[in-house]
């Protein structure tokens, strides 16, 4: 029997059609080549979330008041579109903390990825150390509270294989931080963190959003310039500020003042006017304080020939809106009296 030709070449793409069917199937969003899709996890702070590495080591649940809203200024709604802010991980009042009270157990974070040596490989290679030095790694990092919503790349462990999603993680959340700033480890779950990485187009978003969830308020963390030795937390309980060394151990956390804020606006060279040269008069002769009239004390200075300005509170008048009584003139000397 003889096939016609157009019946073969049809065949054959469909054949060929069933079996890239078969095999594609898109990406899942697992494995080492994960990350390609375009998907954004929005994880709450308590969630441990999917593919968790470990248990959760973290001391904290509370979610504490976010950061302070930029603004807009034009009573427009912020959308997706302006793109998340980035901030430096030295910026101080970035993150919150408690003083002297650690946001995640770092000893049971050890003892979960030691145990398991699968786990704490692939720890390792996500951190760029090798596997023996991930204790050090750990005990590196601080521990600190997300106080705004933060664009990372998350990593899971799930069969033995590495998974990788685009998260954000709400305000709230307990991390762990490396000397210049940038979350590492999410203290929920045990995954180590990496910086996010630029969506191509808009990603689709997975899970429930919290009530105060704006996706034109979502921060990415930047490197700090270079290497930050205290840290300049804020502890929202109590409305203090706090310094924190670099490292596992709160236990030097020291309070700190308030920063200062300066209402004064300070002027450009260029619009500062030429300052005036007036020609120096010579004073006038004071003439003598006649009897019932104000002494000449009671004037108010002339601040043209003096190079300070009166103090404010001398040159206030009472509250009655009267005068102060004026001096007598002067009696005769007594030489006999004090001088």
């Amino acid at each position: 029997m003889r096939t016609p030709t157009g019946t073969l070449l049809l065949a054959c793409v469909l054949s060929g059609a069933l079996l890239l069917s078969g095999c594609g199937g898109g990406t899942t969003g697992h494995g080492d080549d994960a990350g390609t899709r375009e998907d954004l996890l929005l994880q709450p702070a308590a969630a441990p979330g999917p593919d968790p590495f470990t248990d959760s080591t973290a001391l904290t649940a509370a979610t504490p008041s976010p950061a302070p809203r930029t603004p807009s200024g034009t009573g427009r709604t912020v959308t997706a579109r302006s793109g998340p802010r980035s901030l430096s991980g030295g910026t101080p009042g970035l993150y919150a903390g408690a003083e002297r009270t650690s946001s995640c157990d770092i000893g049971r974070q050890i003892g979960h990825l030691t145990r398991d040596r699968a786990r704490g490989r692939v720890f390792a290679r996500i951190a760029g150390v090798p596997p023996a030095s991930v204790p050090d790694y750990v005990r590196a990092l601080t521990p600190v509270v997300l106080r705004a919503d933060t664009r990372v790349t998350g990593h899971g462990f799930r069969a033995d294989r590495l998974t990788r999603h685009r998260s954000v993680l709400q305000a709230g959340t307990a991390v762990l931080v490396d000397d210049r700033g940038v979350p590492r480890v999410r203290c929920a779950c045990g995954n180590p963190l990496r910086p996010p990485t630029a969506p191509r187009g808009t990603p689709v978003t997975r899970g429930v959003p919290w009530p105060d969830y704006r996706p034109g308020e979502v921060i990415n963390v930047t490197p700090a310039p270079r290497r930050v030795a205290d840290f300049t937390i804020i502890d929202l309980t109590g409305r203090i500020w706090i310094e924190r060394r670099t490292g596992h151990d709160v236990r030097h956390d020291r309070a700190l003042p308030p920063p200062l804020r300066s209402t004064a606006r300070p002027e450009s060279p260029r619009a500062s006017p030429p300052p005036v040269r007036r020609p120096a008069v010579p004073p006038e002769p004071e003439p003598e304080p006649e009897p019932g009239t104000a002494s000449s004390w009671d004037a108010p200075a002339d601040t043209s020939l003096h190079g300070t300005d009166p103090d404010p509170e001398t040159m206030t008048p009472p509250a009655d809106g009267t005068a102060p009584p004026p001096e007598g003139p002067a009696g005769p000397e007594d030489s006999g009296g004090p001088d």
